[in-house]
């Protein structure tokens, strides 16, 4: 379900992303971040690698969203929930983790840039639920 507008690929409410570029510039691991447009980025962290982005303001985002996002922009390294009202769901999270696709949301991301293995950060509820789950 988005949260602004009823075609793919659930753009940004006020038609910017500029809080999640404003974040990314003063983040100490982001050499980089160029924007492809629709909410793609290429962001180039400093220890060499390019991830490739999508933010995205979804209500609820799924395994069906992510799917439906991988059909339409092709293969993705991050998905950034870049929005207070919205989120995603465990399941798709643990799809996305297995997939080493990381999804966030936006103060997620900047623990997890921080990490080589970005997709697997997890916050501390995520833990215990994905062990409940026997997924850890």
């Amino acid at each position: 379900m988005t949260a602004y507008s009823e075609t793919f690929p659930w753009l940004s409410h006020y038609g910017h992303y500029n809080y999640f570029e404003a974040q990314m510039k003063k983040h100490g691991r982001v050499a980089s971040l160029t924007a492809q447009g629709g909410g793609v980025y290429d962001l180039t962290r400093t220890q060499g690698d390019t991830l490739r982005v999508f933010i995205c303001e979804c209500y609820a985002f799924g395994v069906a969203e992510y799917m439906e996002t991988v059909e339409r922009l092709g293969d993705i390294d991050v998905v950034i929930i870049n929005s207070a009202w919205c989120g995603y769901t465990p399941d798709a999270k643990f799809h996305c983790r297995e997939s080493n696709v990381g999804l966030f949301r936006i103060g997620e991301f900047m623990g997890a840039l921080h990490r080589d293995d970005y997709w697997r950060y997890l916050t501390d509820d995520e833990k215990v639920y994905f062990k409940k789950q026997g997924w850890l």
